[in-house]
């Protein structure tokens, strides 16, 4: 039996190493970009404590270590997390590991491959470092109350502080434990037992931590440094529910985070522990009183505390809705949740309850976008529905556990087809063979991604022979002498957030006058040398410049007076309300001078205020008597970094002399279709002529 369960978990280890080889995507292109410069500024001798990441010191020291050692590589990036992960399957093992083939296969599945645990096993982030601790600390504080070794209470309680201490350096989510912990301690108080090694344990707890934070006043100056660059390197976004409306917050705490756990198929370990607890007395099973009840209390006061606790300490935030955030749920859930699929396997136990909930959490996935319902939630239901109709014989129990695994593996095989499609070890090569390796020094123009990862790329070097610019970053001033190289690539783009019309007018209409020097039309890259660059306000002649800061009236600007409002104002004392539609711009195209001019580049900003999630639209279109023949619609929500905030739109379209009608008039409006409440101010508009 041993030996065997020895080959299950070495199945299981090399599914995360398999997935790494044929599954990997490479960087994100911000926040690992950012784990690797400061790895490699750590290995330098360089640290920044001004920068918040800077403390997140075990991932910093464990890829420096790993850059050390290997030397600087993507491998080299990514196994440090894949050991952490390791790390995790390891004591999912040794939880599981005498509780029967059954339950151990089920809870590694359920572990590994659970779809955003085994994706993140390979990237430079520090969340699976903070569910390595989270484990590790439920691990401690189960060993020792259920372990029937003797029991040593200053050694786990100073064990337990070094664990929590090890995920608060790898990020401050790991607040989220403190309910669990605050939750045993009171439960255990209540019921006079293991008193001693809770005193013992915050105790130790108050010494690790304040040692820690006087390294950090040694080492810095201030022991409070890390608090402080991390109020300084924050900024406003969408996960800053504090300050929005409060309507952002009740949603988000009131179902979001449970449609993000079904959505990203997260939800799929609780879905058995609400089966258990529907048809069990539910109480007593959180008094603690066995290691079963210990796994299912700790999972269900860690789901709340995701949902409902604050990581701000000033201010009522939740944690914002990203998978990646709450990676901890996932072994933790996993350890009550293959008992409870084990005694099904065996007697078909809660085989009703389990059917009903995953018919329930279906039912809410066919609603939302994504591959869950299809690739994860019906084939479960399918396997437990048609098992229910089986003899729970031995054969058929081998069949069930093998076809459970087969399930879990599902929503990570649709992964690793997409990570072929973007092959991103093609596209690396593409960016070392014309950008890294040309002897020639230039100045490469790209999105903000591939900026990213070209100085990763290029190991964080600053030798002035390659330079990396955004499309923002770049003028015609900033160029210098160096050739100037621009990369297209429609993956690190879409990274980047960007759109095809969100590019700028000399990546949208190359010239002919530059020189094409590669093309992959299957992974849309491009690159071009850049021997003449079409920014409008150089080579463009301006026709015409409006702008309506609903002060007053404008000439060419169409609106309800009515809904011209001193509620909410991005400056002035005005800006205006808007309806269906807002103020309209209109011009007739005839009274421009188009003589010498072969296109129209229409320019547009305005500042937007809405209180949630839109579908508006910034519209350029033109039109005749006979309606728009020619229309562009922007959606406005992908600029918007936090609700009831002003926040720029900007919109540039590009239309042809040759396609304008004659007797035509451009028009330029927002569309807010669903009339949601918003306010608009500083609409500018610039027709040039090129």
């Amino acid at each position: 039996m041993k030996k065997k369960n020895i080959f299950i978990l070495i199945f299981f280890i090399l599914a995360v190493v398999a997935y790494h080889v044929f599954g990997y995507i490479g960087h994100y292109g911000y926040d690992d970009v950012h784990y690797a410069k400061l790895a490699v500024d750590f290995n330098r001798g360089i640290h920044d404590y001004t920068d918040h990441f800077t403390y997140r010191t075990p991932i910093i020291l464990l890829t420096a270590l790993s850059y050390s050692v290997f030397g600087f590589s993507d491998s080299a990036s990514a196994i440090p997390s894949l050991l952490i992960a390791i790390a995790i399957v390891v004591i999912v093992y040794k939880l599981l590991k005498n509780k029967g083939p059954h339950t151990l296969i089920t809870g590694l599945a359920l572990t590994v491959l659970s779809n955003w645990f085994i994706f993140y096993s390979d990237k430079l982030m520090p969340d699976l470092y903070v569910a390595l601790s989270i484990l590790l600390s439920l691990f401690l504080i189960h060993q020792y109350k259920f372990s029937s070794r003797k029991k040593d209470p200053f050694l786990y309680s100073v064990l337990l502080s070094f664990s929590l201490l090890f995920g608060f350096m790898a990020k401050g989510t790991v607040i989220l434990f403190i309910p669990v912990l605050v939750f045993f301690i009171c439960v255990d108080f209540l019921l006079k037992r293991d008193r001693r090694f809770w005193v013992y344990t915050i105790v130790a707890g108050v010494v690790v931590f304040a040692a820690y934070f006087i390294i950090i006043g040694l080492i810095t100056g201030d022991v409070f440094k890390r608090f402080e660059a991390i109020v300084n390197n924050s900024y406003l976004n969408l996960c800053s529910y504090e300050k929005q409306p409060v309507a952002i917050l009740l949603k988000r705490i009131a179902y979001q985070f449970f449609v993000m756990l079904v959505y990203q198929t997260m939800a799929t370990g609780y879905i058995f522990l609400i089966a258990f607890l529907v048809r069990e007395k539910s109480s007593g099973y959180f008094k603690i009183n066995d290691s079963f009840s210990f796994w299912i209390a700790s999972a269900f006061v860690l789901l709340l505390s995701s949902n409902f606790m604050s990581i701000s300490l000033t201010s009522y935030s939740p944690m914002c809705l990203d998978p990646r955030h709450y990676l901890f749920l996932v072994p933790v859930v996993s350890i009550p949740a293959s008992a409870v699929v084990a005694g099904f396997i065996k007697r078909k136990t809660y085989g009703i309850q389990i059917v009903l909930t995953i018919i329930s959490i279906a039912v809410v996935a066919v609603f939302l976008e994504g591959k869950g319902f299809f690739y994860h939630y019906i084939p479960l239901l399918f396997l437990f529905g048609v098992y229910m109709l089986l003899k729970p014989a031995r054969s058929n129990q081998i069949i069930f556990v093998i076809l459970f695994v087969a399930v879990m593996a599902l929503m990570p095989a649709t992964m690793i087809d997409y990570a072929q499609k973007v092959k991103y070890k093609k596209q690396k090569e593409i960016f070392e063979t014309y950008i890294l390796n040309s002897a020639d020094s230039c100045t490469v123009i790209t999105n903000d991604v591939q900026k990213n990862l070209g100085n990763y790329y290029n190991k964080f070097r600053d030798d002035g022979v390659i330079r990396f610019l955004n499309y923002k970053e770049f003028n015609d001033d900033t160029a210098d002498h160096r050739k100037k190289i621009l990369f297209m690539n429609g993956y690190t783009r879409n990274l980047s957030g960007m759109g095809f019309e969100d590019l700028p007018y000399y990546a949208r209409n190359i010239s002919e006058n530059n020189e094409l020097i590669y093309r992959d039309e299957e992974l849309k890259i491009e690159i071009y040398e850049m021997n003449e660059i079409l920014i409008p306000k150089h080579s463009f002649r301006k026709l015409m410049y409006s702008k309506n800061t609903f002060e007053e009236q404008i000439i060419n600007w169409s609106q309800n007076d009515s809904d011209i409002s001193t509620e909410r104002k991005y400056a002035g004392t005005k800006s205006i309300r808007l309806g269906e539609y807002s103020s309209s711009f209109e011009y007739e195209l005839d009274s421009l001078d188009l003589d010498s001019v072969s296109q129209l580049s229409v320019m547009c900003s305005v500042y937007c205020c809405f209180f949630d999630k839109t579908n508006a639209k910034l519209v350029v279109s033109v039109e005749n008597q006979d309606g728009a023949y020619i229309w562009y619609g922007l959606e406005i929500n992908k600029f918007i970094k936090a609700y009831s905030n002003w926040w720029p739109v900007q919109h540039e379209v590009t239309v042809n002399k040759k396609d304008i009608k004659k007797d035509s008039w451009i028009k330029v409006y927002l569309w807010n279709m669903e009339k949601q409440k918003a306010f608009v101010d500083d609409f500018e508009i610039t027709i040039a002529g090129y």
